[in-house]
């Protein structure tokens, strides 16, 4: 999704976060009540919608690279991480700046966990994660990729698995996947207030999915409200190769 001249002049003067590289990308999207969801929306904003849906995405991802306030600080290694998240706006004049919010984020790192919650405020959990993807960095272009991402809840194993089927040409405005694309901002509370972290928007490449298995103890790990939602066949599945991002700082909103 392209960035407008005057949007990049205004992320420009913004001072980084972080930097990192988000790789290896699944994206579950369900359709969900709207009334579940305002409840746990921040400050200032407001549920976003497509084609009157309001939806929540279960997200697993990996993490590469992360540098920290511009500085050669890093936090070791790559880590895996899942979380679940919803889609918002916020008035801006004429348009709309497009977010999400998180409900539960968790990480298969202490360390990132708690620089990543500092940085944020947030609550950002440990669990032990494991996955084995394929084909993400292949130039072959017959070479779909598979993610196989699975974390431990007790004592047993939750999983999510995807096998890519093809290249997805339509990705625009207008899309499902656009508009699950067109909210690269991130919204948090703290202190009463909403932040808005403004990030870059690149542009992924994105497959459709073939197969896509699906177990998770939803009430465990992101509440009771959740667990029909989820038990219900996703609206979209789509995995992607990811890019490198910029964060920058928070700005309470006024």
């Amino acid at each position: 999704m392209a960035i407008a001249s005057s949007d990049k002049k205004a992320l420009k003067s913004r001072k980084t976060l972080l930097t990192a590289r988000f790789s290896e990308i699944v994206a579950l999207n369900f359709a969900i009540d709207p009334e579940i969801l305002k409840p746990h929306v921040p400050k200032k904003l407001e549920l976003d919608f497509f084609e009157n849906e309001t939806y929540v995405s279960l997200v697993a991802i990996v993490l590469k690279n992360i540098r920290v306030w511009g500085l050669p600080i890093q936090i070791p290694g790559q880590f895996g991480e899942f979380n679940l998240r919803f889609y918002v706006r916020r008035p801006d004049g004429s348009r709309y700046q497009r977010g999400v919010c998180f409900l539960r984020d968790y990480v298969s790192s202490k360390s990132a966990a708690w620089i990543l919650g500092s940085l944020f405020k947030a609550d950002f959990r440990t669990v032990k994660m494991q996955y084995e993807n394929t084909g993400f960095n292949s130039k072959n272009l017959s070479v779909v990729p598979t993610a196989d991402y699975r974390w431990q809840v007790d004592e047993h194993w939750n999983r999510i698995r995807v096998k890519a089927r093809q290249r997805m040409k339509k990705t625009g405005p207008g899309t499902k996947v656009g508009f699950i694309l067109d909210h690269a901002n991130k919204y948090g509370c703290r202190d009463g207030a909403t932040y808005e972290y403004s990030g870059t928007q690149p542009k992924w490449t994105i497959w459709d999915a073939a197969q896509a298995n699906f177990t998770c103890d939803v009430k465990r790990l992101f509440g009771p409200e959740f667990e029909k939602p989820l038990a219900k066949r996703p609206a979209s599945v789509f995995v992607a190769t990811g890019s490198d991002v910029t964060i920058f700082r928070g700005c309470p909103l006024s």
